[in-house]
């Protein structure tokens, strides 16, 4: 059966059943089709934030080409039949688009000098091409077996859409095909490929005016000047990943062949380049997740090699290696802000999951408070919400997410009381109660290590199977077995961590108890191990204070952290209710009231802060409990920062003092 294009038909002559029939007729075909939004939809307001100064015409233009699923899944196999009928249903006015690389590429024209370019028949005549929204064209190309196609931009508006990208398809809107004379098409394997000469056409094209500076040399295993040892291991790194080899034996052989050059470089900067070639090709070739060399533990390839096999592995690539990026410049191969790679780069390709740039795809996450705080009821009920797509906390998910909850410390059949006490404020709709429900992966009480191994090798695996967005460990200190005040191990585990996020493309959000001396204060210092912790976070939240009220302060790299607040756990609804502070001058004179009590000659622990808060506000017949106080020191933080100042030693102290005070600091003396 031919595709179905209803070619030299524009989108406005197709009804919404032709439409359909053409993505149902893809999809026999084998294409990777994935929605995406459409100029129709209500856009997600974190979505116009991240583009105040474009019109309405330009955010409505970038939403209709955005995602909505998690492509990346697609590009290791094509959605089922369901997903696509369910897609259909829940997305009617969606765009389409397919993922290239896998049944065929694309060359894509977004200029009048690109078109003229391959028009003129510069590269090889195709019999399908596509009219896109901006007056460009998509020409289509069947897959060739002999040479790999490779998703790259051009500098002069000619991209090549292989392994890795995708194109936006007919029914999408202002979308249509071309063919000669309506010539049906029975398969894309019909369509002629690109070959070798096309791409160095279209490599000279999009090179115009630019000066080719390095000539690239042989490849070989010997040592090499100190000009060139990071390209010439880069290149080693991908020949040696093509051939098989798991990630133990990648770094041998790395600094086995580093010991040749005169002189060595540095075994943290063969590591690191060793690491950077590897999830480079992970995210080039996802499709190669189940292979040895991404996996913590030895492949099953021998180490020791044979000299008729050493002979072999030692000749020179006669042809370019385009799997690795060649570094250019210095060591890290780093560009100045005006090269292309950082002029196309896109920030919006980064899904947002919750909150303005506060919980994201890839996000790291810590979430601190004193032990019996409510960190878990937290995380509960934020994975519920999460899992349904709805709100938390007033504020929104951008759509109904997976997640995997691995928590240490509650047996399967106590968590399940909880689960189903957050889950209960669904039971009048049973269709959203069911999707939140197999949305969620939670385990037991787990007793997992992520420094052995064999442990993190399995929840890695756990993670590829049910392909999550957000994962939550609780709490970190029982899937470690080091010491929590080592800054060396806490990197060390950490470092696991980033693995599994660059790996599985997941958000991750870490519990992680507060020392005892510094557990009312708003810094993230507070966290066990906190220099360590506070470097690696994204995102913030931190639970203070004492049930049922608890202070929720947050903290973000990215983007304005949400508000201060206070929120209580609603036991009867099974979810937290926000209690916001009382706002305008009851705050600032409250404030006002403590910082006259302060004594201009003094230094004020947290203790003291309280204590001298009490005082204040019962002179000024205020209420003054300790959880007055509590708010009263913090409303002195938050509104009178140029007269009271906040001095933090990690580890140790607290102090507030008045700006005034000219007195000897006590963080200066202490031993």
């Amino acid at each position: 059966m031919a595709l179905q294009l209803n070619a030299n038909q524009t989108w406005e002559q197709l009804a919404k059943e032709t439409k359909d029939e053409m993505l149902e007729s893809f999809w026999e075909h084998g294409l990777h089709l994935i929605p995406c939004g459409s100029k129709q939809d209500f856009i997600p307001e974190y979505f116009r934030s991240k583009h105040p100064f474009e019109t309405e015409e330009e955010v409505k233009m970038r939403w209709s080409k955005t995602p909505r699923v998690k492509w990346s899944d697609y590009q290791r196999r094509q959605p089922t039949e369901e997903e696509l009928t369910n897609w259909l249903k829940i997305y009617p006015g969606a765009n389409w688009a397919a993922l290239t690389g896998i049944n065929f590429v694309v060359l894509d024209a977004d200029s009048q000098e690109a078109v003229d370019f391959i028009e003129e028949g510069n590269t090889t005549r195709t019999t399908l091409k596509q009219s896109t929204p901006r007056g460009g064209f998509h020409y289509f190309y069947s897959i060739n077996t002999n040479l790999e196609v490779r998703n790259s931009a051009g500098h002069n508006k000619l991209d090549v859409r292989g392994t890795g990208g995708y194109v936006m398809v007919c029914p999408s809107e202002h979308y249509f095909f071309h063919t000669p004379d309506t010539l049906p098409i029975e398969s894309l394997d019909e369509l002629p490929s690109l070959t070798q000469q096309d791409l160095d056409a279209i490599h000279t094209f999009n090179n115009k005016g630019k000066v080719e500076s390095i000539v690239k040399q042989p490849l070989t295993t010997k040592g090499v000047d100190s000009g060139t040892r990071n390209a010439t291991l880069s290149r080693l790194v991908g020949r040696w990943i093509r051939e098989g080899w798991g990630q133990r034996e990648l770094l041998i052989k790395a600094h086995d062949w580093n010991q040749s050059n005169q002189p060595p470089m540095a075994m943290v900067e063969v590591a690191t380049t060793v690491q950077s070639i590897i999830n480079g090709h992970m995210k080039r070739h996802p499709e190669d997740l189940d292979g040895g060399v991404i996996r913590w533990n030895t492949s099953t390839w021998e180490v020791q090699l044979g000299d008729e096999l050493k002979e072999i592995l030692e000749q020179e690539d006669p042809i370019l290696d385009t799997s690795v990026p060649e570094p250019e410049g210095g060591p890290l191969a780093l560009k100045s802000y005006a090269d292309n790679e950082w002029q196309e780069m896109d920030s919006d390709g980064i899904e947002q999951y919750w909150g303005d740039a506060f919980i994201f795809e890839r996000a790291r996450v810590l979430l601190i408070g004193k032990p019996k705080i409510g960190k878990s009821h937290w995380l509960g009920a934020f994975a519920v919400a999460a899992a349904t797509g709805t709100e938390f906390m007033g504020t929104a998910f951008s759509r109904p997410m997976k997640v995997v909850w691995l928590q240490a410390e509650i047996i399967q059949e106590f968590l399940k009381n909880r689960i189903d006490l957050y889950f209960q404020q669904f039971l009048g709709d049973p269709e959203l109660l069911a999707l939140g429900q197999s949305n969620l992966i939670p385990s037991g009480r787990l007793r997992k290590n992520f420094m052995r191994d064999q442990d993190i090798d399995m929840i890695s695996e756990e993670i590829a199977f049910h392909k999550p967005d957000i994962v939550m460990l609780d709490p970190f200190i029982n899937f470690f077995d080091g010491e929590e005040n080592n800054n060396a191990d806490i990197h060390k585990v950490l470092d696991r961590v980033d693995k599994l996020i660059d790996l599985h493309n997941i958000a991750f959000i870490i519990a992680h108890h507060t020392g005892k001396e510094r557990a009312d204060d708003m810094s993230f210092m507070s966290a066990r191990g906190g220099s360590v912790f506070a470097g690696w976070f994204d995102s913030g939240i931190k639970l203070l204070g004492d049930k049922p009220n608890v202070t929720m302060f947050y903290e973000a790299r990215n983007a304005r952290e949400p508000e201060s607040h206070a929120a209580a756990f609603d036991y009867g609804k099974g979810k937290w209710t926000r209690v916001e502070f009382e706002q305008g001058p009851d705050e600032i004179e409250i404030a006002s009231v403590v910082a006259k009590q302060m004594d201009i000659t003094k230094f004020y622990t947290r203790a003291d802060m309280e204590f001298v808060a009490r005082q204040a506000l019962k002179k000024a017949k205020m209420a003054s409990g300790e959880r007055a106080a509590r708010y009263a020191v913090s409303y002195v933080q938050k509104y009178l920062g140029d007269r009271v100042r906040t001095h933090v030693v990690p580890g140790k102290q607290t102090w507030h003092y008045l700006a005034k005070n000219e007195g000897k600091k006590p963080w200066e003396t202490d031993d």
